[in-house]
């Protein structure tokens, strides 16, 4: 099967291309905004590098965040169009699930930052089974050590073992940084989970605030 996974809710616009469970292509590109304006060219030239058209899909895989408010909705709905065109229900993967890139071994908290800043410092975070997964939740620095017994492992990416560093020195995080191959990886090897739906997940609600309309 043809499987494409689309990545957008962090600091990159991202796509690639199983076919059969392995790796084809995968293409990122660094980028904060413009997700709408190259997420078609990424996944074209993902497709072009794996020697595949994307009306061949049998399954499409996208990153549903947390992470940034517009990029993964412009992922989702790029994802559910395509979907709909190929006859075909696209699979959401949340941002700490594309981080693992496939089920644990051992329980894991995989953690991702979200507010940067003291004192205010939080994660992103999810707690992750070889038998089950849990939602993902905002994660206040000062309720951290609250979990660790619940997991064997901690994951985060670069960026977050930096903030883990200065809030838990102690903690000997596993480091990963995201990938567009991990999204639809996941898909693949979570088959045993339930499935998600190509919806996007805030956690929190998003900070932008709707302008006031001036007519009363």
């Amino acid at each position: 099967m043809i499987r494409l996974g689309i990545h957008t809710a962090g600091s990159f616009c991202g796509a690639s291309i199983l076919k059969d469970g392995v790796v084809a292509s995968s293409i990122a590109r660094e980028m904060k905004r413009g997700h709408d304006q190259f997420l078609p060219e990424v996944c074209a030239e993902a497709a072009n590098g794996a020697g595949v058209s994307l009306s061949e899909l049998g399954g499409i895989s996208v990153c549903v965040g947390p992470g940034s408010f517009t990029g993964l909705r412009i992922g989702v709905a790029f994802a559910r169009g395509l979907a709909l065109s190929n006859d075909l229900v696209a699979d959401g993967v949340t941002s700490l699930e594309a981080l693992l890139g496939k089920p644990p071994e051992s329980p894991t908290l995989v953690l991702l930052p979200a507010k940067r800043r003291l004192p205010d410092i939080s994660f992103w975070a999810q707690i992750i089974r070889p038998d089950s997964v849990g939602e993902a939740f905002e994660l206040e620095a000062k309720l951290l050590p609250d979990h660790l017994d619940e997991v064997s492992d901690i994951l985060t990416d670069t960026d977050g073992s930096g903030l883990l560093e200065s809030v838990a020195p102690d903690l000997k995080p596993i480091i990963k940084n995201a990938s567009p191959e991990s999204v639809a990886l996941w898909s693949q090897y979570s088959g045993a989970f339930p499935s998600r739906a190509p919806s996007p997940v805030y956690v929190r609600e998003p900070d932008a605030i709707p302008a006031k309309s001036l007519i009363r």
